[in-house]
């Protein structure tokens, strides 16, 4: 093969890939668009389409399809092969899907080292990963206890749109123990956060906290108040704590 042969060939290799990524792009999406629409035998023939071509982002949808049972049986296998696929590309919720399995013990053995090494790998382009990082620093699951890291990482999770991160950050403070003094105001205050982030959940402990009266007076109009608030963001278990009180 002459030198101009080779270099007209990867000239050519390199426009088909200038093209094919655009519409990889636009297929992946039209596949999200069947997942939200819950036609998830047509979601699946898109994904697995273009999963054969080796497109991280579809290799990673249609293994959480797998995990999940969504449209199909469960087959953890499965999710397994595809998660590892996409992993392999630095996919970041991929690699920290995959640091799930190992944490719950899903299909693999369970192995927390294992586990926070894919946490800390995908972590700095993926939030999900960050709350579950710091979850492992908070429990000591494959790593030291590391309460400093685990607030830090908390706070990053819920500032990069995985409020659940905030709502982790009320539940480390409330509960305290490891060295972090319980603190029901700083609790309340970092459930308040979740819940002004669109994370319901969190004005519906605060509520719990005052009804309950958790390291506060107990004060059923300050509860009924946060329950309000959790009923006006649609949250079920304030919408039915408030019937329940009111009747």
């Amino acid at each position: 093969m002459t030198r101009s042969t080779r270099l007209c060939l990867l000239l050519i290799a390199a426009y088909a890939l200038t093209v094919s990524a655009p519409v990889a792009h636009a297929a992946y999406k039209d596949g999200l668009v069947l997942v939200r629409q819950g036609k998830w035998a047509k979601a699946i023939k898109e994904f697995r389409e273009l999963a054969k071509t080796g497109h991280a982002q579809s290799q990673f949808s249609l293994g959480l399809i797998y995990h999940l049972g969504r449209g199909v049986d469960k087959d953890l296998a499965k999710a397994y092969g595809l998660y590892k696929e996409s992993a392999l590309q630095d996919h970041p919720p991929a690699v920290n899907n995959l640091g799930m399995m190992y944490l719950n013990g899903e299909y693999v053995e369970k192995n927390q080292p294992i586990a926070y090494k894919m946490f800390l790998r995908a972590s700095p382009h993926h939030a999900q990963a960050k709350d579950n990082l710091a979850r492992c620093y908070e429990h000591g699951w494959g790593v030291p206890v590391n309460l400093e890291k685990a607030v830090h990482f908390y706070e990053l999770a819920g500032d990069e749109g995985f409020k659940l991160g905030y709502y982790h950050l009320g539940q480390l403070y409330e509960k305290g123990g490891g060295g972090v003094k319980v603190d029901i105001q700083k609790a309340i205050e970092w459930y308040q956060t979740a819940g002004d982030n669109a994370f319901a959940r969190g004005y519906h402990r605060i509520g719990e906290i005052y009804e309950q009266g958790i390291g506060v007076p107990r004060d059923l109009d300050k509860a009924i108040k946060w329950y309000e608030e959790g009923a006006g963001a649609g949250y079920d278990p304030s919408i039915i704590k408030l019937r329940d009180l009111k009747r």
